[in-house]
C-alpha cells in the first residue's frame, strides 16, 4: 500500500535533516460545548491546578451499589469504535470501554503504570543528524514529489530520495541508534475479551495496528521500534530524546486475532469485525447512528489480581477493582435539545456538552447535578491560509483582533467558557510556559478585540494586495447550538466592517470532520471553527494545529506550515535537554506561542471545561479532563478513587 507522504508520517527536510518533524499526540476534535463555571476553584497557591475536577463528588466504599445499566448520551456519532482510525473525541468514551494501554492517567496528567506493572525511562541520549542515514532505503515519489512507500514510514529524507520505514528501524535499534529507551513489566494474567492472554508480544506488535491508520502521524513523530525481551517484558524505543514520551510512546494493545486479520479499516461492528480488548466491558451491539451495548467482561483483569497488583495503589480496602455497573447503552442524540429532553425524562443517566443554558437549571434542579472539571480544550478558527487574501499573515492578524472572546464566553457560554489570550490552555501551562501568567499578559494586547488595531492592519493589507472588499466568506462548523451562536457572533462581527461578507454553514459533526480532513479541502477558501480535545502535554496544541506532518490529519485541515517555528517546538519536546530541563522546555514553547500569535493560521477562540449533566441517581460521577474519558474515568478510575454507582429507587 502506498503512503501519501503529507498526512502520515514525519517528514525530513531541509530545515531538519535526518530528524522527524513534530506531529501530535492523540489530540481529538471536540463535537460539543464545554464550559466553565465559579463553582470550585481547585487551584494550587501558583495558579495551577492541583485537581481539575472541581466540587470533586466522592462516595463512601460500604454505600456502592452493584448492578444496573447506565445509560450515557453522546451527542455525536461514532467515526469508529477503532482508536487507531478514530479522530473524534466523543468515540474516545466507547474506546475507554473496551481497550486499555500500558499506562493511564489520572484528571491531572499524573502517568500511572496500568497494563504494566512497571513503566520505566533507562536511557536517553542524543541522536546526531544522519544516525539514521546508514539503515534508509531508497523510495519512489508520488505525483506531488513526496516520497512513498509501501510500509510505513518513519523518517524521510527528500534530498537523497531515502526513507526509514518500520523494516529498517530493528537494525537501528540493535546497532545503538535511538533517542529514548523505556522498559515495560507486564502484569501476568491480563486476558482479551476473546480468551487470548496478553504478553509482551502483543504490545511489540500492537504498533502494527497503527501504521498508515487515522493516527500514523500522531505516532511515528515519535516511535521507533518495540521489541519483546520475554513473555512480560516489552522495549519501546523512541527516535529522539522525547520530553512527552512517557505518556505517548504507550499504545493500545490488541489481541493477535485483531493485529494479524482485521484489515486497514480497523475494528468496527460495521465492518462486521468485533472490537476486542483488555479493557472492563465487552462489546454486545451496534444500531447504526442510534446506540451502542456493552456488558462487562467477566474476566477482568483486575477483578482476578486485585488493586495491591497496582504498586501505586494506596486507597481504601473494599475500593471496587472494577465498574461496578452491568452494562452501559450509549445512546447517540446529536440534537443537544433532544438529548436534555432525553435527560429530563429519564431515558438517560449522563451526557455532556449540552448548551449551557441549560446549565442552571440543572444546578438547581434537585434530582439533576453538574460535573465540571478544567478541560485542556479550545474552540478554534482556522484560516485557508494558502487561499489569497488569508495567505496574508496581516489579514488572518486582523480578524484575530476582531474576535470578541470576552463576549463569546460570557453571552454565549454564560461564563462557562474563558477567552483564550494564548494558544495554550492553562492545563498545559506548567510544561508549556516559562511563566504562563506572564505570557497571558504579553499576548492580551494582541488577542484582545480591538477594532481600531484591526482595521488598520486590514486595510494596510488590502491597499498592498489590492483586493476588493468585502472579501466573501464562509464560516463551517458543526451542529452543536452553542458553536453556531459563536460562528454567527464572529461573521456578524467581521461583516460589521467594510473587509468581509461572512456567511456561516453548518454540518453534523462526523460530516464535517469528514468534509474538513478531505485532502482538497485547504484550496476551498474556508474558514473552519471547531473544537480540539488535547493532552496533557503542550506539544500536542501546537503541533496538532499547526505541523505539515499532520495535515490530513487532526486537525490540520488547511495545509498550515510553519517551519520557523516547527524548529523551535521540535527543541522544546525532541532533545536531551528538554527532557532534563523544564525551564529549558517552557521558554523554547513561549517562543512558539509568541510567533503562533504574529503568524496567526489558527485564531484560539475560548478556552473551556466538560460539563457533564447527570440524574442524581448516578451516584459518585466525576468529569474526566477529557471528553474523550468522561464516561470510563466515571465509572471507575483507581488513580483518583474514583467509581460512581447507580441508585434507582
Amino acid at each position: 500500500m502506498s503512503h501519501d507522504a503529507a498526512a502520515g508520517t514525519s517528514t525530513v527536510t531541509r530545515r531538519r535533516v535526518l530528524k522527524t518533524a513534530g506531529a501530535a499526540t492523540v489530540m481529538t476534535l471536540a463535537g460539543c460545548s464545554a464550559g466553565t463555571d465559579g463553582g470550585g476553584d481547585g487551584e494550587s497557591e501558583g495558579g495551577q491546578s492541583l485537581d481539575p475536577v472541581r466540587e470533586r463528588a466522592e462516595v463512601a466504599v460500604d454505600e456502592i451499589q452493584d448492578g444496573g445499566t447506565l445509560r450515557f448520551g453522546l451527542g455525536a456519532g461514532i467515526d469508529s469504535f477503532d482508536p487507531s482510525y478514530s479522530t473524534s473525541a466523543p468515540a474516545g468514551n466507547v474506546h475507554g470501554l473496551i481497550y486499555e494501554s500500558l499506562i493511564t492517567q489520572d484528571a491531572a496528567g499524573t502517568v500511572y503504570p496500568w497494563l504494566a506493572k512497571t513503566w520505566e525511562r533507562i536511557d536517553v541520549k542524543e541522536v546526531e543528524d544522519g544516525a539514521y542515514e546508514p539503515y534508509m532505503v531508497s523510495a519512489e515519489t508520488d505525483d506531488e514529489g513526496n516520497l512513498v512507500a509501501d510500509d510505513q514510514i518513519i523518517i524521510r529524507n527528500p534530498e537523497a530520495g531515502e526513507v526509514l520505514t518500520v523494516n529498517e528501524a530493528p537494525d537501528a535499534v540493535a546497532d545503538g541508534t535511538y533517542g529514548i529507551k523505556y522498559r515495560a513489566e507486564l502484569h501476568e494474567g491480563v486476558t482479551f475479551h476473546n480468551g487470548e492472554e496478553m504478553t509482551a508480544e502483543h504490545v511489540a506488535r500492537s504498533y502494527e495496528v497503527l501504521e498508515n491508520s487515522s493516527i500514523s502521524a500522531q505516532t511515528f513523530d515519535s516511535f521507533l521500534y518495540a521489541e519483546a525481551v520475554d513473555d512480560y517484558t516489552v522495549d519501546i524505543y523512541g527516535q529522539e530524546p522525547d520530553a512527552e514520551a512517557d505518556s505517548q510512546l504507550p499504545t493500545t494493545v490488541y489481541p493477535m486475532e485483531h493485529i494479524e486479520e482485521y484489515p486497514d479499516t480497523g475494528a468496527d461492528p460495521r465492518n462486521d469485525l468485533t472490537p476486542i480488548g483488555t479493557g472492563p466491558f465487552e462489546f454486545e451491539s451496534y444500531e447504526a447512528e442510534q446506540r451502542a451495548e456493552f456488558s462487562t467482561f467477566d474476566d477482568y483483569w483486575l477483578d482476578d489480581l486485585g488493586l495491591d497488583a497496582l504498586e501505586w495503589w494506596d486507597g481504601p480496602e473494599g475500593f471496587p477493582t472494577s465498574p461496578v455497573v452491568d452494562a452501559v447503552t450509549v445512546a447517540i442524540v446529536q440534537d443537544d435539545a433532544t438529548r436534555a429532553a432525553a435527560l429530563n425524562n429519564g431515558e438517560i443517566d449522563l451526557t455532556y456538552g449540552l448548551t449551557s443554558d441549560t446549565y442552571g437549571e440543572y444546578r438547581s434542579a434537585e434530582d439533576y447535578r453538574l460535573s465540571v472539571t478544567n478541560a485542556g480544550a479550545y474552540n478554534f478558527l482556522q484560516y485557508p491560509v494558502t487561499v489569497s487574501p488569508w495567505d496574508d499573515e496581516r489579514v488572518r492578524r486582523g480578524v484575530n483582533q476582531l474576535i470578541p472572546r470576552a463576549q463569546i464566553a460570557e453571552n454565549i457560554y454564560n461564563g462557562y467558557r474563558n477567552p483564550a489570550y494564548t494558544p495554550l490552555p492553562e492545563l498545559a501551562a506548567d510544561e508549556g510556559s516559562a511563566d504562563y501568567n506572564a505570557l497571558v499578559e504579553e499576548l492580551r494586547p494582541q488577542t484582545e478585540q480591538d477594532t481600531e488595531a484591526a482595521t488598520e492592519l486590514l486595510q494596510e493589507a488590502v491597499d498592498d494586495l489590492g483586493v476588493e472588499t468585502p472579501i466573501e466568506a464562509t464560516i463551517e462548523t458543526n451542529t452543536s447550538d452553542d458553536r453556531v451562536r459563536e460562528a454567527e457572533l464572529i461573521a456578524q462581527v467581521m461583516s460589521n466592517t467594510e473587509f468581509f461578507d461572512i456567511s456561516v454553514e453548518t454540518f453534523e459533526f462526523t460530516t464535517f470532520v469528514q468534509r474538513i480532513l478531505g485532502p482538497e479541502y485547504y484550496q476551498q477558501g474556508n474558514i473552519v471553527l471547531i473544537g480540539l480535545s488535547g493532552t496533557f502535554n503542550p506539544g500536542s496544541f501546537y503541533d496538532a494545529v499547526n505541523s505539515i506532518d499532520n495535515f490530513g490529519q487532526c486537525c490540520n485541515f488547511q495545509r498550515v506550515d510553519t517551519p520557523d517555528l516547527d524548529e523551535i517546538a521540535t527543541e522544546a519536546r525532541f532533545s536531551v535537554e528538554a527532557v532534563e530541563d523544564p525551564q529549558f522546555r517552557g521558554e523554547q514553547y513561549d517562543q512558539v506561542w509568541r510567533g503562533l500569535i504574529e503568524q496567526a493560521p489558527n485564531s484560539y477562540t475560548v478556552f473551556g471545561t466538560n460539563v457533564s449533566s447527570l440524574s442524581t441517581d448516578y451516584v459518585g460521577h466525576n468529569t474526566y479532563t477529557f471528553s474523550s474519558g468522561i464516561l470510563p474515568y466515571g465509572l471507575h478510575d483507581p488513580t483518583d478513587q474514583q467509581v460512581a454507582y447507580l441508585d434507582r429507587e
